[in-house]
C-alpha cells in the first residue's frame, strides 16, 4: 500500500475560523441594520440569541427539518423575534446579507495553513469535505489561500447527502478515488466527522480545542492544536 493518505479536512472551525469571522460579520450587520435602536439590548445580546438559534437551525437542517432556503432567513427570524424585533423583511435581508459578506473573511485558525503545506510537502492528497453551503464554502476556500493546498472541495449539497450520513463520505472517495483503506478524516464535529467517518470505515482526527471529546470517541486520534496533527499523520 502506497504511503500517501487522502486527508478530508472539514472547513469551518476546522481550518476556517468560524467564530471570529461570523462575529465580525454579524457586528456590521447589527451596526448597518440600526438593530441597537430597535432591540432591546447591544450586540453581546443580540449575538447570544442568534447563535442559539443558528444553532437549532442548522440541526433542524442536519436532520432533513429545514429547508437550506428556509434556513438562511428563519434563523434571523428568530433572533429578530429573541431580541424584540418583528419584522420578516428585516430577517431575508439580514439572511441574504449574511452569506453574502460572512465568506469574504479571512479569519483562519493557528496553523491552518502551515499544516496544510506540511502535509501537501510529504505526498499526501488534501480535500475538504464541508456540510457548508457550495457557494459560499468556494468563496472561503479562495480566499484565504487553502485553494493553494487542497486538490478538491466537496461539499454535502454537491455529493447528495451531509456528514455523518455514510453516503456523503462514499460519495467522497468516489469522486477523489481515495481508496477507503487510505482515507482520513479531520473534523471538529464529533459527530459529523468522526462517528461519521468512522461507520464508513475512515480513519478520524478529532480536532478538540476545547477538550470535550466523549471518553469512547472511535476517534483515530484527537488533537488540540491543528499543529499536532504533524505528529499524528505519517
Amino acid at each position: 500500500m502506497s504511503d500517501t493518505l487522502s486527508l478530508f479536512f472539514d472547513l469551518d472551525r476546522t481550518l476556517w475560523d468560524f467564530e471570529r469571522n461570523s462575529q465580525e460579520t454579524l457586528k456590521g450587520l447589527f451596526a448597518d441594520c440600526d438593530l441597537g435602536a430597535k432591540g432591546k439590548g447591544g450586540f453581546a445580546a443580540f449575538n447570544a440569541i442568534y447563535q442559539r438559534e443558528n444553532a437549532q437551525c442548522w440541526a433542524d437542517y442536519r436532520a432533513g427539518r429545514m429547508e437550506k432556503e428556509v434556513l438562511r432567513s428563519e434563523r434571523f427570524k428568530r433572533a429578530l423575534q429573541g431580541f424584540g424585533i418583528q419584522d420578516e423583511g428585516l430577517a431575508e435581508t439580514m439572511g441574504w446579507e449574511y452569506v453574502k459578506r460572512g465568506p469574504h473573511q479571512r479569519h483562519l485558525l493557528p496553523g491552518s495553513l502551515e499544516v496544510l503545506e506540511a502535509l501537501r510537502g510529504r505526498g499526501h492528497d488534501i480535500h475538504i469535505l464541508t456540510n457548508g453551503f457550495s457557494e459560499v464554502q468556494h468563496i472561503k476556500v479562495e480566499n484565504t489561500g487553502i485553494s493553494n493546498w487542497i486538490d478538491a472541495l466537496l461539499t454535502s449539497e454537491e455529493l447528495g447527502s451531509l456528514k455523518p450520513a455514510r453516503s456523503c463520505f462514499d460519495a467522497a472517495l468516489k469522486v477523489t478515488g481515495a481508496p477507503v483503506q487510505q482515507a482520513w478524516m479531520i473534523g471538529d464535529d464529533h459527530e459529523a466527522d468522526v462517528v461519521g467517518a468512522h461507520q464508513a470505515g475512515w480513519k478520524s482526527v478529532h480536532f478538540d480545542p476545547e477538550g470535550q471529546h466523549p471518553e469512547d470517541t472511535p476517534a483515530d486520534a484527537t488533537v488540540s492544536h491543528l499543529r499536532d496533527l504533524l505528529a499524528v499523520l505519517p
